[in-house]
């Protein structure tokens, strides 16, 4: 072999050697945050509650940090096989004339070609796990809504996301269809959420009153962190209904799910002991119901 083509070699190598140093420190960073961010989760669950035996939140949080750790093993695996390989072809471009490309070529190809269709939807959910798993929209730990099911994101593998609800059971979705959904995700930027309830008064009532009770209410589970009171509005009025809307801050999703709980209860005696009659838009109330009895 003649000097350039050494020259070449060395170039390639040593060039192939800082990219792959380059990725590999990239996805070891991306691997220290995520699992960094687990050490901040309050809560695995989408609603607070004691974890039935064998499954606590420290052993689920174990099983998150094992699973970005696997995750991130297979991706740097693969990362390291297919970076030798680019190399390597790359390093026999000068030799491209003494070694028959055409019939490689062609080998490869149908290859690829019988792979392709053989292992589609597989190589699909790989590729979409590993968008996933760089991805910020969806992270494991954060509160959403997808297809109408509330719950937390407690699992990401290479082929799946498992989304656990808010009665504990598993939505399992193929990761090239996770990619696809519309995700209401409300831990995405920060875990403060207003914990809104919505509620119907007689049109005669005294909304004042009404006002003052509402927010008196919600005033005792206002997050203390936040300044800001809780607040009232009116949003709509009917003939036969005011429809009204009182919201207290909440720090996380599960604990807004305990906030609307406990303002429903008091607010439903407070406005029964003031003798305010409360009206129910049937319409609405099953809408509501709905995301939390499906499935």
């Amino acid at each position: 072999m003649t000097q350039t083509i050494w020259i070449y070699i060395a170039l390639v190598a040593s060039g192939g050697g800082l990219f792959l140093f380059g990725i590999l420190q990239a996805i070891a960073s991306y691997k220290k945050r995520k699992l960094m961010r687990l050490e901040d989760i309050e809560s695995l669950n989408p609603v607070k509650t004691i974890s039935p035996p064998g499954d606590s939140q420290e052993a689920t949080l174990e099983r998150a940090a094992d699973n970005i750790s696997g995750r991130f093993s297979i991706i740097r695996k693969g990362t390291i096989a297919f970076s030798i390989f680019l190399i390597i072809l790359i390093g026999l471009l000068p030799f491209s004339t003494q070694l028959p490309f055409t019939s490689i070529s062609l080998l490869v190809s149908a290859f690829g070609i019988v792979l392709g269709i053989a292992a589609r939807p597989i190589i699909e959910n790989f590729i979409s796990g590993i968008l996933l798993s760089f991805s910020s929209a969806v992270r494991l730990g954060d509160t959403v809504i997808i297809d109408g099911f509330y719950g937390t994101v407690e699992d990401i593998t290479m082929l799946h996301t498992t989304v656990k609800t808010w009665d504990w059971k598993r939505y399992i979705i193929a990761n090239s269809d996770m990619l696809k959904r519309e995700v209401v995700n409300y831990s995405v930027r920060d875990t403060y959420i207003w914990a809104h309830v919505e509620f119907y008064v007689s049109p005669e009532a005294d909304l004042s009153a009404v006002r003052y009770t509402a927010l008196r209410v919600a005033e005792q589970y206002n997050a203390s962190q936040v300044k800001e009171p809780p607040k009232f509005w009116v949003i709509a009025m009917g003939e036969t209904a005011m429809k009204c809307w009182i919201a207290a801050w909440a720090t996380s999703p599960a604990n807004a799910w305990a906030i609307q709980h406990n303002i429903r209860t008091d607010l439903v005696m407070a406005l029964q002991e003031m003798g305010v009659k409360t009206q129910l838009n049937q319409h609405q109330l099953k809408s509501d119901q709905s995301l939390f009895t499906k499935g």
